[in-house]
This record gives structure tokens, C-alpha cells and sequence, in this order.
């Protein structure tokens, strides 16, 4: 599917949909030309009732003045997050008339918790991912608790060690102190895992510290650059729903 046919794709199946924050092409943001690799990347964050749907296109990079027409899109992927059977429905068009394959999510994805819709369509993998169905609910006894919150209090943890803590609390319990744990820990020191939890679960509280730490990104560091202004757009779309339309 050309970038062009799977942008218009988007526009069909989000029509009248409100975008909570403006879309991040990297193409066109010169902050991001040093980023290299092989491919270019474009987010959408459509914002709807308790969700939202995040939109990830990548495909190709192209020598400059290549005509539109030769660009293909390698992937187009939604992940929804929060509640809004809308923004479902609507994500669930983009894999309409595709050819089921499974085998194109990768393996290091599968029994994450996360239920996967995959379709082919040319060489383009259309996915949507319903996030909001992992992460276990019932709450860790108070002994569980303590013992993975640790390392995320302690002052001489390594980022490494925070990192791995990170992701074994979030998998164990998705809750208020849970989230509490993570805001505390980045208000201390810099974890971009931590971050990216937060912003899943719509904490917009985590924004401020975003954006502390784009503000520290070292020049030359596209990727983390990247990483963090899209985190940044994510709460940005998470706290427009606060906002009238």
C-alpha cells in the first residue's frame, strides 16, 4: 500500500475524529534528520470519550525529489488506549479487507497480554493492538507490593535495576499506587520506562517531567529527541480530553 493510500486510510476511517495533539512527522521536523536508520515515522493520537487511538506509520526512506508514488508504507499500526468503543470501531476499519497474518507480529510480542488484529495488505502489516487489554487489576498483597516498589525508592538502585523494577511492577498490578511509585520516581531521576507507563496509563501528571527531560535531551540525540517528544504528544492528547471539543 503506498504512504499516500494508507495516510487516506486514516483520514476515511478517523473522519471527524479529534486529533489531541498535532502529529509528529518526522520527515518534516528538522530536529529529527540526524535520527539515521531506514525508515521514516509518523504518530496521529486521535482522542475520543475515556481513549484514545495512537496511529504509527513507517515506511521507507526515499532519496529527496523521489516521486510520492514510489513510497510504500511498511507498517501501519493503532494502538488503543484508555476506554472509547468509537475510536475502536473506527481502528478496526483500517484492517477491513486485508488478508489475516498473524505471522507478521513479531515473536518477542506474543503473550504480552495484548490482543492483536493483523492483516496484510501488499507489504504493508495493518495492526491494531487493544492496550488497554493487558495489565492485571486485582492488587499485590501489601509484602508483593513493598518488595517490587523497592528498588524504584531506593536512592543507590542502577538504571538498569530501576528499569527491570519498572516492568515488573507494571506487570504485576496496574493501580493509583502504582502510579504514585513511577511519579515519584521520575520526579527523582530520569526513566524513560517509567515514562512510557505513565503515559499509557493517561497519568498527565508524568507531563511535566517529560518534558524536564526533553529539555536535557544532549544535542546530536535524535532518538531519545524522538522518544520523548512522542511521549510528550501522547499526554498532550491524554489531557485534552479534559478540554471541551
Amino acid at each position: 500500500m503506498r504512504l499516500q493510500d494508507a495516510q487516506k486510510l486514516l483520514d476515511r476511517c478517523f473522519s471527524g475524529t479529534r486529533e489531541g495533539a498535532p502529529r509528529l512527522h518526522e520527515p518534516s521536523d528538522a530536529r529529527f534528520a540526524g535520527r539515521g536508520g531506514a525508515v521514516w515515522l509518523e504518530y496521529r493520537w486521535y482522542v475520543r470519550e475515556r481513549g484514545m487511538a495512537e496511529v504509527f506509520l513507517k515506511w521507507d526512506r526515499v532519496p529527496a525529489g523521489a516521486s510520492p508514488s514510489a513510497v510504500e508504507a511498511t507498517v501501519l499500526r493503532t494502538h488503543l488506549l484508555g476506554l472509547s468503543p468509537m475510536l475502536a470501531q473506527r481502528a478496526l476499519r483500517t484492517v477491513e479487507g486485508g488478508t489475516p497474518a498473524p505471522e507478521r507480529v513479531l515473536d518477542v510480542l506474543r503473550g504480552d497480554g495484548i490482543r492483536r488484529e493483523c492483516v496484510a495488505k501488499g507489504r504493508t502489516t495493518v495492526t491494531v493492538e487493544h492496550w488497554e487489554s493487558r495489565g492485571p487489576m486485582a492488587l499485590l498483597d501489601a509484602a508483593r507490593f513493598e518488595e517490587l516498589a523497592a528498588p524504584l525508592e531506593a536512592e543507590d538502585s542502577t538504571p538498569e535495576a530501576r528499569h527491570e523494577a519498572v516492568q515488573r511492577l507494571a506487570d504485576a498490578e496496574r493501580s493509583p499506587r502504582v502510579a504514585d511509585v513511577l511519579l515519584r520516581l521520575v520526579a527523582r531521576k530520569p526513566s524513560l520506562m517509567a515514562l512510557r507507563i505513565l503515559s499509557e496509563w493517561g497519568e498527565v501528571k508524568a507531563r511535566e517531567f517529560v518534558q524536564r527531560d526533553l529539555a536535557a535531551v544532549t544535542p546530536g540525540n535524535a532518538a531519545d529527541l524522538w522518544a520523548l517528544t512522542a511521549l510528550d504528544r501522547r499526554l498532550e492528547a491524554w489531557a485534552s480530553l479534559a478540554r471541551p471539543a
